[in-house]
């Protein structure tokens, strides 16, 4: 591979990733900002992943993809009754007094402990999946032009992007914007990749970032609502289910306008002419 190709030096960076969480995983035990800080990794890594695939074959694909995709689901822990926890409180705050003693009494029942420890069970199996990673990374050997990856993996991901947005709008279905956050995640931190290497797209990376973290907010609401009919036996008030699920009702429309509305402008221009507007500086 030539060392100078755009290719060979995304190769480099994700192996730099890699040797970072690899150092961020050797503390014992395991603190929360280095679970973060390697859960981004692996999000990052993924994202390149998705870059290269049009020159990977499904198989190979497959295999590099979820075997990163592991390392986070091994550092998850009790990240997500974290998350809905105070998903919950959030909505109390802002709730009427009547409707705020219902959210708080079933955030007491459902989430006793408000802080939970990051999970560190699994965390030689994390430690073994970065590590494979990285060694994915450093045999790769793709001959791809930098005008290919431009036109073919960036443009691609800015295409599931639109495509994803068209599916989801005029509904209120979650998983149409789960999908879609997943891929602003990946354009966003193909962006970054790319911008290290002096090359700016028209999507401007806060812009991004805004809406990966309002389509991120909405499906914590699809979390805890799921999480709170499911445990709705353990609900003791009457009034308590129908409180909180009307204040989760009332936030996600909020959200979901929002989410309509930045995903429509950040992705109506169509592929073609997107990545005609890609910069090398």
């Amino acid at each position: 591979m030539d060392e100078n190709t755009l290719v060979a030096r995304l190769c480099q960076q994700a192996i730099h990733i890699n040797e970072q969480a690899l150092a961020d995983l050797q503390y014992q035990p395991l603190p929360a900002n280095a679970v973060h800080d390697c859960r981004v990794a692996v999000k990052r890594l993924r994202a390149q992943w998705q870059l290269l695939r049009p020159w990977l074959s499904r198989d190979d694909h497959r295999t590099f993809d979820h075997g990163i995709r592991n390392a986070a689901r091994l550092l998850a822990g009790a990240r997500d009754n974290h998350v809905m926890a105070a998903t919950l409180q959030k909505l109390a705050s802002k709730a009427d007094k009547p409707q705020r003693h219902s959210l708080n009494r079933v955030a007491t029942t459902l989430f006793s402990d408000p802080d939970p420890q990051p999970e560190t069970l699994h965390h030689q199996e994390a430690i073994t999946a970065f590590a494979q990673d990285q060694q994915y990374w450093q045999s790769l050997a793709l001959s791809i032009s930098d005008h290919e990856l431009l036109v073919s993996g960036l443009a691609r991901t800015y295409k599931q992007c639109r495509n994803r947005t068209i599916k989801a709008q005029g509904g209120s279905d979650p998983e149409p914007w789960h999908d879609l956050r997943k891929w602003v995640k990946y354009l966003l931190y193909q962006q970054q990749a790319l911008a290290d290497q002096h090359i700016h797209t028209p999507c401007h990376d806060a812009d991004l970032e805004r809406l990966g973290k309002t389509l991120g907010k909405l499906h914590d609401l699809h979390m805890l609502r799921e999480h709170v009919l499911t445990h709705s036996h353990a609900i003791e008030k009457k009034k308590d289910l129908p409180h909180t699920l009307d204040a989760i009702h009332g936030r996600g429309k909020r959200l979901l306008k929002k989410c309509q509305s930045h995903s429509q402008h950040l992705f109506q221009t169509p592929t073609k002419k997107w990545i005609a507007r890609v910069a090398t500086h």
